[in-house]
């Protein structure tokens, strides 16, 4: 397991593991066969 990467925009105190691009979410995903969750919004 890697280093978990942070929220982009809030500190969420390590809750998951943040991806800012689609592939490298979906790449690990596959790699460890789990979900991924896609959050959505306008940076303010």
């Amino acid at each position: 397991m890697t280093t978990q990467r942070p929220h982009p925009h809030f500190d969420d105190r390590g809750t998951l593991d943040w991806h800012t691009r689609l592939g490298d979410a979906l790449a690990q995903a596959r790699r460890e066969k789990k979900n991924v969750f896609i959050e959505l919004g306008r940076e303010a």
